[in-house]
């Protein structure tokens, strides 16, 4: 489980935010600006005309113009949101995952921002959509906002992060990534382990011990840098969804940080803890698929 050797120096130069101009995405954009500040990025704002908002009825060429003038303007209204940080806008027609899919290429991003607000049933929304794509296919890292993440809330600081492990994955690229936002902000950072079994047959000190033993060994060297010791903490439970959600909620996490195993990162019961701690945490989800998948991939 050594994390012997630690990769590149993390960069965010290019963020991608996907936006159908719904409060979501507007909560997702306002969320992703306090990491572009600190990371000096450039934020990509993109809105995708579906092909079938003309495909699927003959739409006169005015309705057409109007539809697109619309959504310039709006494009436009989050330029004010953004501020000084750089920025590009881009309006594009077409299938929507497809057109995110060639903007990431041609401009090299390195993370994709999605808000998923507005639905009481997450789970729901995420099927056939096209968050679930992103997060599904992706091979950069992926914020999801979702719908509990107050607009209102204070983006300004990132304080506390919480990076959650299986100890599974095939690499803790995650954990890189949360090291990395949490010495740019001075955050204080927990690393949480989730054992999933019965409370009541408990576990004992010693056998928890040799837990927060592994997770003291994936600390790479790049950890000295924090400005406080990371907080190792394991968690017995039945329901590891729910309890990170409270450990996130207990410590006041801004952001809970994830990795993706391959071949089971989109087993049903896995697609579902994800969904589960997307559409319940009061902060963003921030994923990241394993390097051997994203190896993969790429064959």
């Amino acid at each position: 489980m050594l994390l012997s050797e630690a990769p590149a120096q993390i960069t965010l130069k290019n963020i991608l935010v996907a936006t159908d101009f719904s409060p979501g995405s507007d909560t997702a954009l306002r969320s992703v600006l306090p990491i572009a500040e600190k990371f000096h990025s450039t934020v990509h704002i993109l809105h995708v005309i579906h092909a079938a908002a003309f495909g699927s009825v003959s739409l006169e060429p005015e309705t057409q113009r109007q539809l697109r003038e619309n959504a310039r303007q709006q494009l436009h209204t989050l330029e004010t949101v953004v501020g000084v940080v750089p920025h590009r806008t881009w309006l594009r027609e077409g299938d929507i995952w497809k057109v995110i899919e060639d903007l990431v290429r041609s401009e090299q991003v390195d993370l994709i921002v999605v808000g998923c607000s507005g639905k009481s049933d997450v789970k729901k929304f995420f099927l056939g959509s096209v968050a679930d794509e992103i997060l599904r296919s992706a091979t950069c890292p992926v914020l999801a906002v979702g719908p509990h993440v107050r607009s209102e809330s204070d983006p300004e600081r990132l304080t506390q992060l919480l990076y959650v492990t299986s100890l599974w994955e095939e690499s803790h690229s995650g954990l890189h990534l949360a090291i990395s936002l949490a010495v740019r902000n001075r955050a204080r950072l927990m690393v949480l382990h989730v054992v999933e079994q019965d409370e009541r047959n408990g576990a004992d000190r010693e056998w928890l011990k040799s837990y927060r033993g592994i997770l003291r060994n994936l600390l790479p060297a790049s950890a000295g840098d924090l400005a406080a010791e990371p907080v190792l903490r394991v968690e017995v439970t039945r329901r590891a969804s729910a309890r990170i959600l409270q450990v996130a909620d207990e410590i006041s996490a801004n952001m809970i940080v994830m990795d993706l195993r391959p071949e089971e990162a989109w087993a049903t019961h896995l697609r579902d803890k994800v969904y589960e701690i997307i559409s319940g945490a009061n902060c963003p989800v921030l994923t990241l698929r394993t390097v051997r998948e994203q190896q993969e991939d790429q064959h």
